[in-house]
Parts: structure tokens; C-alpha cells; sequence
């Protein structure tokens, strides 16, 4: 009974101590502090859901890569998926799936067995990976499906789920369960995969990006070099990733910012004590980071020179960021 009793006080010592600690704030001094600036701008509703290509809005228009488009809307319950070469992808719940032009006439209205969770256009091409782990390939001219492939089930995704990428005749696929698969996009037959991470749960990509001959494929724990010359990782726990200017920018989650270059060296590491990071764009020489707890923190695209503004709001919010702006609940920052 003793030690029954004794183990029962080491966990309650340990509970009651962990609900004693205080969460910690990123809290600039006052004489760091350059200046306030507000969100300048309103949307024509706000943000109901996120991804790395836009935003939907309660209203059905949508914020792509290229800011607000008021003129495309969706129908209830849609899901903006992201623009590409002027085609705006949408799907909901169901597996409804439907690419359209600006105007929002339909070049596309299908069904697939899932919820889309991400896609890419390239031509006539739509690639598309399904919530169950299945890819597909369709024509969108004939609505004609080229490729449908179930893959390994995967127990816990993070919801950040890369889109696709076509490299000439091959499609790259972010499946859900840590791997790359590789698809003929002519004949849609799988040539091979590559494990990006082995970890049990939440390990699909969260960003997939093809520079030259280099892909990076970014998890939430690594970004991985995959080039002619060889492989090569960056280990850490990443909230976001951002390329510009021939570096790469690691956003982690103790506050801080690494820079590597194209090759995943290490270039320079800046911290920012307990910074929660919402997002981050590059507007001409400028890195602007907004900070949760309501900061804007702007340096130079080597980490330096920091200046640090207090914003009118905090982040609570859905959000979306592309280069020219911060995007949060029904109104936008802008980078410039």
C-alpha cells in the first residue's frame, strides 16, 4: 500500500505542477517596439477555412495566391483547394470536385470516392489527393480519369497537406502516409515512392516545392533535399517553411527562424523568445513575420536590422498568407 500511496503523490505532484505553469508570451520591450500598425484593409466576409493555396470566405468568394477574387464564388459547404494557371479548384464533404475559370463558369464538375484534401492543374491535367489516402489523375477536358489509387491508410494527418506537383511528364504526389509517389502523368502508372518520413502519425507533407532540379518536400519534423546529386535533411519542429531570394526560412516552434540555403545549410539562426508564429511572406527586401499574440516583426532578408510593430489585434483566427499580405478573420494586413 505504501508504495501505491507514494506513486499516487509523485502524480498528483506532477499534475498540480504542471497546471501551475504559467504560458509564456512574446513581449518586446517597450523601447523595441518601433511603432503600431492596424489591418488596414476588410474582406468582403471572413476567413471559414485555410490552406497553403488560399482561403475560403463565409460568402464564397475566395483569397488565392494572388489575393481576392470577388468575382469567383463558391457554392455552400465548398472548400477553396487553391488557383492554378488562372483555374480555381473546389470540392466539399462529399467528393464533389470542380475546377472553374475567374468568372466562375465550370470546366469541371465531378465526383470522387473521397474529400479532396489538396490538388494541382497543370494543362489539362488535375491531380488530386484524396482525404483516404487516394490519388487521382484526371483530364478535365473529358472528365476522363486516368489514375485512381488507393494507398496505405494513415491514422493521423496533419491537415496541412501539400499540393501535388508536376515535373514534365511525371506527377509528384504528397500521400498522407510519409511518402512522395511518383505517377507517369501520360499513362498514370505509379513508378516508384520515397519515404520523406518514418514517424507513426503526422508525417505527409506539409509543403512540396520543386526548384530547378531540386525538390524539398517539408514535414512537420523535416525538409528533405531531393536532387541528381544526392538527398539531404533538415531536422526540427516546423510550423511553416518559406523559399525566397535563394534561401529557404524554417519558422519553428520555440520562436525560431532558421535561414538555410538551397542546399539545407545552415546559414543563420534567429530566435524570438516564446514567438508563436502565424505566418510569414516575403515583400521586396523585407521578411515580415506576423507573431500570434499581435506582432508584426519585419527584418531583411539576412535576419537582421528587426524592427518589431505592434499590431490591433491578436491571431486567433482563421489566417492566409501569401506575399503581399497577411490575411485574419475578415481583414488583411498589407506586406507593402
Amino acid at each position: 500500500m505504501k508504495k501505491y500511496a507514494l506513486i499516487l503523490t509523485i502524480l498528483v505532484s506532477v499534475f498540480f505542477a504542471g497546471c501551475s505553469t504559467k504560458r509564456q508570451y512574446f513581449e518586446p520591450f517597450d523601447e523595441n517596439v518601433a511603432g503600431k500598425v492596424s489591418f488596414e484593409g476588410n474582406l468582403p466576409s471572413k476567413i471559414i477555412a485555410s490552406n497553403y493555396n488560399g482561403a475560403t470566405l463565409a460568402n464564397g468568394n475566395v483569397v488565392s495566391k494572388t489575393g481576392v477574387n470577388s468575382n469567383f464564388k463558391l457554392a455552400k459547404n465548398e472548400k477553396f483547394l487553391g488557383e492554378f494557371e488562372g483555374k480555381f479548384i473546389s470540392t466539399n464533404e462529399k467528393g464533389a470536385l470542380k475546377v472553374s475559370d475567374e468568372s466562375g463558369n465550370l470546366l469541371l464538375d465531378t465526383y470522387i470516392d473521397t474529400q479532396a484534401l489538396s490538388a494541382a492543374i497543370n494543362g489539362d491535367d488535375l491531380a488530386v489527393v484524396g482525404s483516404n489516402n487516394t490519388i487521382y489523375l484526371i483530364k478535365i477536358s473529358s472528365n476522363s480519369v486516368v489514375m485512381n489509387q488507393k494507398l496505405r491508410q494513415a491514422y493521423a494527418v496533419d491537415s496541412r497537406v501539400a499540393s501535388p506537383v508536376f515535373v514534365e511528364q511525371l506527377v509528384v504526389y504528397p500521400s498522407l502516409d510519409g511518402l512522395l509517389v511518383i505517377a507517369d502523368r501520360y499513362n498514370g502508372r505509379i513508378i516508384r515512392d520515397m519515404v520523406i518520413s518514418d514517424q507513426p502519425f503526422f508525417n505527409n507533407a506539409i509543403d512540396l516545392k520543386v526548384l530547378g532540379d531540386n525538390m524539398y518536400a517539408t514535414t512537420a519534423s523535416k525538409i528533405m533535399l531531393i536532387s541528381p546529386v544526392g538527398n539531404k535533411s533538415y531536422s526540427g519542429e516546423i510550423r511553416s517553411v518559406l523559399f525566397g531570394n535563394d534561401r529557404i526560412y524554417a519558422f519553428l516552434k520555440d520562436g525560431v527562424v532558421d535561414m538555410l540555403d538551397l542546399n539545407l545549410n545552415k546559414i543563420k539562426s534567429k530566435k524570438f523568445t516564446f514567438a508563436l508564429f502565424a505566418g510569414a511572406g516575403i515583400a521586396g527586401n523585407s521578411l515580415n513575420i506576423v507573431e500570434k499574440t499581435g506582432y508584426l516583426i519585419k527584418t531583411d532578408l539576412n535576419l537582421e536590422n528587426e524592427q518589431i510593430f505592434e499590431l490591433n489585434d491578436e491571431i486567433d483566427e482563421k489566417t492566409f498568407v501569401n506575399s503581399s499580405a497577411f490575411y485574419h478573420d475578415d481583414k488583411f494586413l498589407s506586406f507593402n
